[in-house]
């Protein structure tokens, strides 16, 4: 790789992100969860009822990856699995009303890291970068919806 490499859009993007992802991973850690985890939550939230396969399909991992990491949040009782009515094989993904202090405090962890990467920046000037993010988002892939990128940290569904 050369030297500039690391100046380009994507590369520094790709950058940030992985600091970003780390740094609340180990902020996440603290409540008990795994990366794996509390993107699955994530995606749950944002999809309620998806199946495996298309959380598996949400965050880019194969199905055994997001098979385990749902029986880990079941067995605590954040999410259930229920029967899906028009396919006896299949089984919808919900989150459990237990979640709820949980999520709380998953906010909190995100809002720090907002707080924390946005330091120095106006009330506008983040406000301009969130409004830019977003317009590169739409250029690249359309019209995505930032609310999925944001909560499930992956592409669009589709």
């Amino acid at each position: 790789m050369k030297a500039d490499d690391d100046k380009t859009l994507g590369m520094r993007i790709m950058k940030l992100s992985r600091m970003l992802r780390l740094r609340f991973d180990r902020r996440a850690a603290g409540a008990g969860l795994t990366s794996a985890q509390w993107r699955t939550i994530a995606c749950v939230r944002r999809f309620p009822g998806a199946t495996q396969r298309e959380i598996a399909g949400l965050l880019e991992v194969g199905e055994v990856t997001v098979g385990r990491s749902i029986d880990r949040l079941a067995d605590a009782g954040w999410l259930e699995r229920r029967a899906d009515p028009a396919d006896r094989r299949a089984y919808r993904i919900h989150l459990t009303g237990a979640i709820d202090p949980l999520l709380g405090e998953l906010a909190a962890i995100g809002a720090a890291e907002d707080e924390d990467a946005l330091a120095g920046f106006s009330a506008a000037e983040a406000a301009q970068l969130r409004a830019m993010l977003d317009r590169i988002a739409i250029n690249l892939g359309g019209e995505v919806d930032p609310a999925v990128v944001a909560e499930c940290g992956v592409r669009e569904a589709g």
